[in-house]
């Protein structure tokens, strides 16, 4: 009995997360963009996350996320066209900052 409970719960919210997602429900309206994302360990990376025309740096790990910098928006290469290859790579922007940042 408690199986075939379990299984219409799962099928009722299947049918329910379906709807919702037709409705545009949980979608992005593209205002925030992760531009590239370096990981460092197994369960350590570093984003790079545009939201409007501010651009910022983040660490993730184990805990909290924690913003590590403001990036100056200039600096940030423009959004690829949908299905056109980014220009260039994480890490070479990431690398190009920080020699910014040292100068």
């Amino acid at each position: 009995m408690s199986f075939v409970s379990l299984a219409v719960v799962c099928l009722v919210a299947v049918v329910v997360l379906r709807w919702l997602g037709r409705k545009g429900i949980g979608r992005s309206d593209d205002c925030i963009r992760i531009v590239g994302r370096c990981f460092l360990e197994p369960r350590r990376c570093v984003y790079l996350i545009e939201a409007g025309d501010r651009c910022f740096l983040v660490g993730v790990g184990d805990g909290p996320m924690s913003l590590l910098a403001e990036i100056d928006r200039a600096a940030v290469p423009p959004a690829p066209a949908p299905g056109e290859t980014p220009v260039s790579a994480f890490g070479d922007v990431l690398g190009k900052l920080l020699r910014r940042r040292g100068q």
